[in-house]
């Protein structure tokens, strides 16, 4: 019997819709097409130098001569990743003293970014925290970084939202926090960034991080932590270790936790996508049991992980000299980034403005949240040539000496309208 013949009438995906506009992407465009000498980048979260353009730290630029030295080719890594990467990485967040690094109670994965961290990460916890059947929610404070909501629908999550911090106020919104967790149902997922959040700056206190694992810990709450800018806390030489602290209190205190790991801002690694995934266990045995799920769930999404800037890493790491001088460097872009924040902070202040600029003083990272209205930032970018995203983050690395004069006053004249 001869097959029926297709219907050409309806072409194949013709009932494809165009996806949701990216936001980020669609500024680029427009931040690249305007030739203006006065154009101001304060989009993207990328780390710029004085001159406004990509800063490639030093200390890469050694590892990638010894890395060359080394001749290693490019044949395929391991699905896992480096190992010897991931390990560091582990003692990199946790300390290497730390009872789980040394107990082997840590399973680490490579990841393609933290991006990548967050969906294998995202995808194993669907998998195996929640059955089939059951309803699995993600609790996440707003304003967030773009990619979480999508992401974890994507993964299969419910997603619910609560408010991270008010309109004007200088702190996170702690009571917010607490009453999601209190009427989340038990075993809840709370997706949390470990320091400087994006896109506001504005982290919860040491005191209330004890006390958000407390209730996380009563109510058997999941932390799944984004650190993708630990070190660029405050400035001051104690920063890895002030934005890592709040991840080295939940695993001494027994919350569940997996943490996704970044090295795009902290090495200047943007496009080689290198992360790290760690889920925290109560045993050395059951990490290996979350290591192999997480080698499938690795092989399932990208075969391998791609080796180039892991190997930058593991070297910069493994070099006790390399790694001071990596400190250094990312104490200075640091401390660049609070100057910034500062001047800018002092010079809006000293003009009219129908908004208050208190919170800056109390923002930590790459971001400022300036909660300017949409026909704000419009504004700043077609009368100005200041670009920002539409939701009034700006990066505060794409300040210079040369431009945060202007960029002030665009910003202050936009806002005493």
């Amino acid at each position: 019997m001869r097959p029926a013949l297709r219907n050409f009438q309806t072409a194949t995906f013709a009932n494809v819709r165009k996806s949701l506009p990216d936001a980020m992407q669609d500024l680029k465009k427009a931040t690249d097409a305007d030739t203006s000498e006065n154009k101001i980048d304060l989009g993207a979260g990328v780390y710029r130098n004085e001159q406004g353009q990509y800063h490639e730290f030093d200390v890469v630029r050694q590892a990638k001569f010894r890395l060359d030295a080394l001749q290693l080719g490019h044949d395929y890594s391991a699905t896992t990743g480096v190992s010897s990467f991931t390990s560091r990485a582990a003692k990199l967040l946790f300390g290497e003293e730390s009872p789980a690094v040394r107990e082997k109670r840590i399973a680490s994965v490579q990841t393609v970014g933290g991006t990548g961290a967050n969906r294998v990460g995202a995808a194993f916890l669907r998998r195996n925290l929640y059955s089939y059947r059951e309803a699995a929610t993600v609790y996440l404070g707003e304003p967030a970084w773009g990619n979480y909501r999508p992401l974890f629908e994507n993964a299969g999550f419910r997603v619910k939202t609560y408010t991270h911090c008010y309109r004007g106020a200088t702190g996170a919104a702690f009571d917010e926090v607490v009453k999601a967790m209190a009427e989340a149902p038990e075993r809840s997922t709370f997706v949390l960034q470990a320091s400087c959040h994006n896109p506001t700056g504005l982290d919860y206190s040491r005191e209330q991080w004890q006390e958000i694992g407390e209730r996380m810990l009563r109510r058997q709450h999941f932390a799944f932590f984004d650190a993708a800018y630990i070190g660029f806390g405050n400035g001051k030489a104690n920063a890895r270790e002030d934005d890592s602290w709040v991840l080295r209190h939940f695993m001494a205190s027994g919350v569940d936790t997996l943490v996704c790991q970044s090295f795009s801002k902290t090495f200047g690694l943007y496009s080689e996508r290198v992360g790290a995934l760690h889920v925290i266990c109560q045993s050395a045995p059951i990490a290996e049991n979350v290591f192999d799920q997480l080698r499938a769930q690795t092989r399932w999404e990208v075969s391998s992980a791609p080796a180039y800037g892991a190997r930058l890493v593991d070297i910069i790491l493994a070099d006790h000299q390399l790694t001071q001088h990596w400190l250094q460097e990312l104490h200075s872009a640091a401390a660049r980034i609070d100057l910034n924040r500062r001047k800018l902070y002092h010079l809006l202040n000293s003009m009219r403005a129908s908004v208050g600029w208190a919170h800056m003083a109390s923002e930590k990272g790459l971001f400022s949240y300036l909660q300017l209205s949409e026909s704000q930032i419009e504004a700043l970018m077609k009368e100005h040539h200041v670009y920002l995203p539409p939701n009034g983050r700006i990066n505060v690395a794409g300040l210079t000496q040369a431009n945060i004069g202007r960029a002030a006053e665009a910003i202050g004249s936009v806002t005493r309208r």
